[in-house]
């Protein structure tokens, strides 16, 4: 499952499934250093957390917390090489529950053994970067970013075709055959043109709408000309919620477009 699916996963598992639940923030961005800080982090949070179980009235708990160690031990050393910026775990002592999941969100390194999932932060996280599509328009093509936690999953590239009154998704975002080819025919049927830009907004947001029901997007962003824009968000039905950018991004990098979107959902 994707991390949209284990976090709702998450958000529904019962408080009362375990007596423990193990729940850890670790800032696992890359250093210079050889040896990664983060394991050191790892190794004393884990201490700190077994000298306060042993100490109390919790020393019960022990038994069930050095199990875990071991498994989220197992998990972070086969991932050590594909580390993001941070790392989330969330634990119970029954077993029935572990999610783990690596996030492009800095994070503070935070260790807790209680009787609750601590998702303070988790929910902070999913806040301020949600699920979102990012949607550039121009007049014979569009490219979507499907995103997540600040990070772009995948990108999405279409262009009308203006023989079969269609948008057409390509592999990649260079130009291809059918644009060179809509070129001259745009050239020679200039008024059927004018008369397919007015259409392909209803060609266009059944895309927008399926994508977003199949990427769980919480947030539809649109950017582009701002007349296209305003028509693609009037036409869209989907309880997403929808925002225009107030500029055109078409012409910025990926990863400025990400930002300048979130920067919009934060506005």
């Amino acid at each position: 499952m994707g991390f949209m699916e284990n976090w709702k996963a998450l958000q529904k598992y019962s408080a009362h499934a375990a007596e423990r639940f193990l729940t850890i923030y670790l800032n696992t961005e890359p250093t210079a250093n050889t040896q990664p800080e983060w394991k050191l982090h790892l190794k004393n949070g884990f201490k700190k957390l077994a000298e306060y179980t042993e100490a109390g009235d919790e020393r019960r708990h022990l038994d069930s917390l050095l199990a875990l160690q071991s498994k989220v031990e197992e998990r972070v050393e086969n991932s050590r090489n594909d580390m993001k910026k941070g790392l989330i775990i969330v634990a119970d002592s029954s077993g029935g529950l572990f999610f783990c999941e690596k996030v492009q969100v800095g994070l503070s390194n935070a260790f807790y053994y209680e009787a609750e999932p601590r998702l303070e932060e988790l929910h902070a996280i999913t806040s301020k970067c949600p699920a979102a599509g990012i949607v550039q328009l121009s007049s014979d093509s569009v490219t979507i970013i499907d995103s997540l936690l600040c990070e772009i999953n995948n990108e999405y590239y279409f262009e009308w075709d203006i023989v079969n009154d269609e948008w057409r998704e390509r592999p990649s975002q260079s130009t291809s055959d059918l644009k060179s080819t809509v070129n001259k025919q745009r050239e020679d049927y200039k008024e059927r043109w004018e008369v397919d830009q007015a259409r392909w907004v209803k060609r266009l947001t059944p895309i927008i709408e399926r994508m977003a029901q199949e990427k769980q997007w919480q947030e539809i962003i649109l950017s582009g000309e701002k007349a296209a824009a305003s028509h693609v968000k009037e036409a869209l039905h989907t309880t997403t919620s929808i925002h225009i950018v107030p500029k055109n991004l078409n012409n910025m990098k990926s990863r400025e477009v990400l930002q300048e979107a979130y920067a919009v959902l934060q506005s």
